[in-house]
């Protein structure tokens, strides 16, 4: 008499049909704090290395030095980004509004400026001129956009902000717990996940913890030294800066450089020298020690790949797409080199099935 299974097809099949409804459910319910979730699972794993030094400050306490990751990462980290943000906000607000605006002070600068350097571009390339107040108005109207809505959803973006500090905290302190559930629940074989977690940590932290940082840092530095030696709407060129710094081949040399001639050609001899020397030290020097420190033997994207997952995901996911942008490209990253293994493992078991 043969065995009955706990259940015959058709219950096996409306199990499974409301598994899927449920499932979907549930991601509906997940939905719209999805990204939230997802960064902090990520801030998880850079701030990963110096919550354990923490721990072993307060002997092993992991709840304790959970907490006091938190209110670190808080007080060094979100309360400035806050205040650079708002900073930034204003000075694309006046600048945009200088720009457009009829014998503004700022749209004769810019008009000398465009001028004088088209004048030197027609000597090279005749007939080429380039609207260098236009990209400026452009730019300053992107950042009003984006940073604008920013600000304007203070209850969603305090909301958020709650819940992500939240989740972080969790992450930290129970990460481990979490890996282990995703790995134990994974229909991915066992080996494949520990490759494709161990991918995902490393990537992060050249990403995250290697590119973006090196940006940011470098961005936050370039605007101290345009507010001392007296470039106007120091934050804003200083974000402008960060961002460049993105761009391979390029980096910070592309908005530095036109500023260094703007303080020679509008300021003093000595400004002009300073800002050129805090750039080579300050900004240049910094890529060549924090970035090797911070990406370490991590995965070594190339930095086009990160400045287009970065633009990219801008667009796809707005705002929170600055990090789920290279994140997303570096898990398609790590998938595919588990699919090379799983290419691989079919090929020799099929090999030694012929021998």
């Amino acid at each position: 008499m043969p065995i009955r299974t706990p259940y015959t097809r058709p219950e096996t099949y409306f199990f499974l049909i409301v598994l899927i409804l449920v499932g979907l459910l549930s991601f509906l319910v997940f939905m719209p704090f999805l990204s939230t979730i997802v960064l902090a699972a990520t801030f998880a794993v850079v701030v990963a290395p110096g919550h354990k030094k923490i721990v072993s400050i307060v002997r092993g306490r992991n709840t304790l030095g959970s907490f006091i990751t938190i209110v670190g990462l808080v007080i060094l980290i979100i309360v400035p980004l806050f205040l650079i943000a708002a900073q930034v906000f204003n000075e694309a607000t006046s600048a945009y509004h200088h720009i457009t605006a009829e014998n503004s002070s700022l749209t004769f600068t810019v008009d000398a400026l465009q001028d004088s350097f088209n004048a030197r571009v027609e000597r090279i390339f005749p007939g080429v001129t380039i609207d260098i107040r236009n990209y400026v108005t452009a730019g300053s109207a992107w950042l009003l956009q984006n940073i604008g809505g920013f600000f304007s959803g203070t209850l969603s973006i305090g909301l958020r902000l709650f819940l992500g500090l939240f989740a972080l905290y969790y992450f930290i302190k129970d990460g481990k717990r979490f890996i282990e559930m995703f790995q134990d629940h994974s229909p991915i074989p066992r080996e494949h996940t520990d490759v494709l977690v161990k991918k995902m940590r490393t990537s992060i932290r050249s990403i995250i913890g290697g590119s973006l940082v090196v940006a940011i840092c470098q961005g936050v530095i370039s605007g101290i030294g345009y507010a001392i030696f007296g470039i106007p709407n120091p934050a804003l060129w200083g974000t402008i800066t960060g961002l460049s710094a993105l761009i391979p081949g390029v980096g910070t040399s592309l908005v530095l450089i036109p500023a260094v001639v703007y303080t020679f050609v509008t300021g003093s001899l000595f400004e002009g020298i300073g800002l050129g020397i805090w750039a080579i030290i300050a900004v240049g020097l910094l890529d060549n020690f924090l970035s090797p420190k911070l990406i370490g033997s991590g995965m070594k994207i190339h930095p086009l790949i990160i400045l287009f997952s970065i633009i990219g995901g801008l667009s796809f996911f707005g705002p929170e797409g600055f990090i789920l942008g290279p994140l997303t490209v570096s898990l398609f990253i790590a998938l595919f080199d588990i699919y090379q293994l799983i290419v691989k493992t079919e090929e020799k078991v099929i090999r030694e099935e012929m021998k």
